[in-house]
């Protein structure tokens, strides 16, 4: 079933009967990315997927001038709203990202999170070097030149950097079309996510169950950022698809849907655990 309702300016695609699990999109994606996964899950829970800012039907607010991670934040809570009960949320990328900043706002009542290689690029620099963070806010850079200067695949640069050498050019043509045509809301993403400031210390003060997928061969930066959330969120369970890169919900589906899957039944059945104790200065 998908639910269209006029108004609100975001994707709202939903399927089943049970507790509300929202599905975020990362950059280029759109709910589709959700449905190898979807497919794999047992019933019981109603799925709602979303797409963030400028991809499929959610209508981009941001500007070059006005990009705070806010803008992103309030599809959640439309979403939200528009479910009207208590959520479980789940994010990819830079979906996952603003999963943990809706959580961060409070802005619905959120039951657990879970991110399958979220992207909070500021603990790049916390729990990681400056070095590498540099080396990571060049790289965009250098991909927004390149789409300004009219490179035709300046997505792949991006796509690249986080699935590894080769990821583009693996993507049907029809996708690769898509990122090519959604790119500038990409260049938008960078900027918002390097805006957002997020400390180790604000994750910790988030008490929800947490599951932190990442893929065994997920890039320094996402092992850095991976361990970081580990490192500080209090109630945490972290977990590796192995043979798996960035974009293990569409490359994995199985894996993914078998961790979700037991991580809210357990949620559903003991509620909140004791996780790994906050390890930040």
């Amino acid at each position: 079933m998908t639910d269209t309702a006029p108004g609100d300016g975001i994707d709202f695609v939903a399927q089943g009967d049970g507790p509300a699990v929202l599905f975020v999109s990362g950059s280029f994606g759109t709910p589709a990315a959700w449905r190898g996964l979807w497919k794999r899950l047992p019933e019981g829970h109603r799925l709602v997927a979303t797409s963030i800012l400028g991809y499929g039907a959610t209508r981009e607010t941001r500007t070059s001038a006005d990009l705070g991670m806010a803008h992103e934040v309030r599809v959640i809570a439309a979403a939200a709203a528009r479910i009207a009960a208590p959520i479980h949320l789940v994010g990819h990328s830079f979906g996952g990202t603003v999963a943990l900043a809706a959580a961060l706002a409070g802005v619905a009542e959120i039951r657990s999170i879970a991110t399958f290689e979220a992207n909070p690029l500021m603990l790049i620099r916390e729990h990681g070097t400056e070095a590498l963070y540099e080396s990571t806010r060049a790289m965009s850079r250098a991909f927004e030149a390149a789409h300004a200067g009219g490179e035709r695949d300046a997505a792949a640069r991006i796509i690249d950097f986080w699935g590894g050498a080769g990821s583009f050019a693996a993507m049907p043509a029809v996708v690769q079309d898509y990122c090519r045509a959604t790119t500038a809301a990409n260049v938008l993403d960078w900027r918002t996510a390097f805006a957002f400031e997020a400390s180790m210390a604000d994750y910790a003060r988030l008490d929800q169950p947490v599951l932190l997928v990442r893929g065994s061969g997920a890039n320094a930066a996402m092992t850095t950022i991976t361990d970081g959330l580990a490192a500080c969120l209090p109630n945490v369970r972290p977990a590796v698809v192995e043979g798996a890169s960035h974009f293990l919900i569409t490359s994995h589906p199985e894996a993914c849907a078998s961790l979700l899957a037991d991580f809210l039944a357990a949620v559903g059945r003991d509620g909140p655990t004791a996780g790994s104790p906050c390890r930040a200065p």
